[in-house]
C-alpha cells in the first residue's frame, strides 16, 4: 500500500510539473500574439465642427454602440466581459480617450483594431468597422471630442487561463487578427444594393458575423441573417426599431441592442438593409 501511495505521488508530482511547463508555453505563446505589432495606413481624415455633423456623429456613433452601447451609456467605458477562466474587459472611457489620442490613432483603433503603439486590441469589431468611410470616422470622432469628460474606467484586459489557451491555440483572435481572416459579406445580388451590404457588414456583422451566418461566444449566439425572407418589409423595421421578432417574441440581446442603438437607423438605410439581406435569402432558396 504505502509503495502505491508513493507511485501515486510521484505521478501526480510529475503531472503537475508537466501542467506547468504546459500553462508555461501557453503564456509565452499568448504574449507572443498579444504582442505583436502592426502598421495601419494613415487616412485622410477631416474632423468636422458644425452641429449638423456632430449631431450625425451621435447619430452614427450610437448605431454602432461606442455610444450607449459597449461603452457605456454616455460612453464613459464599462465592464465589456467580465468571466474569470477567460477574461476580464473593461471598455475604456472613451470621454478620455479621445483627449489623449490624435485623430490618426483614433482611426486606428476604430477600424484597425490597434491601439497607439501598434499592438491590437483584444477585443474590436474592427473587422466590420474597417468598411465605414472616412466621413463617417471623421464624424464619429466630432462627436466623441464635443462630449463633455465623464468619469469612468481606463482600459484594462486581464486573461484568464481558458483565455490565453484560446489565443495561443487561435481559437481566439486579437481584432487584428479577425481582420485579416475577415470573410466579406456576400456580393448585393438582384433587389439588393451596395449601401444595403455595406450596412449589414458595419451594422449586423459585429453580432452575426461578416459572412452574415451567425456566431457563438461565451455571451449569447446569433442567427443566420437568411432568416430575414420570412420578413415582411415591416416586420423587419419592427425587428429593428423595438426587437419584437415574428410571432410577437421579446428578444433578448437583439431587443436590447434595437431600442438602444438600432432604432436609429433611418427609413432609407431599413429599406437598404432589407433589400439586400431578403435578396440574398432568396437567392440561397434558388
Amino acid at each position: 500500500m504505502k509503495r502505491l501511495l508513493r507511485l501515486i505521488g510521484k505521478t501526480l508530482g510529475v503531472l503537475a510539473v508537466l501542467g506547468v511547463v504546459a500553462y508555461g508555453v501557453v503564456y509565452a505563446l499568448s504574449d507572443r500574439v498579444m504582442g505583436r505589432t502592426y502598421e495601419v495606413p494613415v487616412a485622410a481624415l477631416s474632423i468636422p465642427h458644425d452641429e449638423a455633423s456632430i449631431a450625425e456623429g451621435r447619430r452614427l456613433a450610437t448605431v454602432h454602440g461606442c455610444f450607449s452601447g459597449c461603452h457605456g451609456k454616455q460612453a464613459e467605458g464599462t465592464i465589456y466581459f467580465d468571466k474569470p477562466p477567460i477574461a476580464r474587459v473593461v471598455a475604456p472611457n472613451l470621454t478620455d480617450s479621445v483627449r489623449r489620442y490624435s485623430d490618426a490613432e483614433l482611426d486606428a483603433t476604430i477600424r484597425h483594431g490597434v491601439r497607439p503603439g501598434g499592438r491590437s486590441l483584444l477585443i474590436m469589431p474592427s473587422e466590420s468597422f474597417i468598411q465605414l468611410t472616412n466621413e463617417e470616422v471623421g464624424r464619429i470622432i466630432a462627436f466623441l471630442r464635443a462630449l463633455p469628460p465623464a468619469a469612468g474606467p481606463g482600459p484594462s484586459v486581464s486573461l484568464g487561463p481558458l483565455g490565453r489557451i484560446g489565443l495561443a491555440t487561435g481559437k481566439f483572435k486579437t481584432a487584428a487578427q479577425l481582420i485579416a481572416a475577415t470573410v466579406p459579406p456576400p456580393k448585393a445580388v438582384d433587389g439588393g444594393t451596395s449601401q444595403g451590404r455595406d450596412l449589414a457588414w458595419t451594422v449586423c456583422a459585429p453580432c452575426h458575423d461578416t459572412s452574415l451566418r451567425g456566431t457563438s461566444n461565451p455571451d449569447f449566439t446569433s442567427a443566420d441573417l437568411h432568416i430575414v425572407s420570412a420578413y415582411s418589409p415591416e416586420a423587419f423595421t419592427q425587428l429593428l426599431r423595438t426587437g419584437v421578432a415574428l410571432g410577437g417574441r421579446n428578444l433578448a440581446a437583439m431587443g436590447e441592442w434595437s431600442r438602444n442603438n438600432l432604432s436609429q437607423l433611418n427609413d432609407a438605410e431599413i429599406a437598404a438593409l432589407y433589400g439586400y439581406l431578403h435578396s440574398l435569402s432568396g437567392s440561397a432558396r434558388n
